[in-house]
């Protein structure tokens, strides 16, 4: 069993085509974004699980609305 004190940790890899927009876009929240070709590394840690499961929910939220306005900006360029 994981004790309350440790460190907890997780990386997500997203492949994307827009993997540098994706971290632009990210550049101001709370958690480290890396872009490296078409992969897109994003990683939190806590050190207990009430945080870590908070840090994930904020990190899926802006990577969904990231790639939402992501979306809605190519959308404008295909409508022009």
């Amino acid at each position: 069993m994981t004790q309350k004190s440790d460190l907890r940790a997780i990386k997500v890899l997203i492949i994307s085509n827009q993997s540098d927009s994706l971290r632009d876009s990210l550049a101001t929240e709370p958690f480290g974004a890396k872009s490296n070709q078409h992969n897109l590394t994003c990683s939190i840690s806590a050190n207990t699980t009430v945080d870590i499961r908070a840090r994930w929910n904020t990190m899926m939220r802006s990577l969904i609305g990231a790639e939402e306005a992501l979306m809605s900006g190519n959308q404008l360029v295909k409508d022009e």
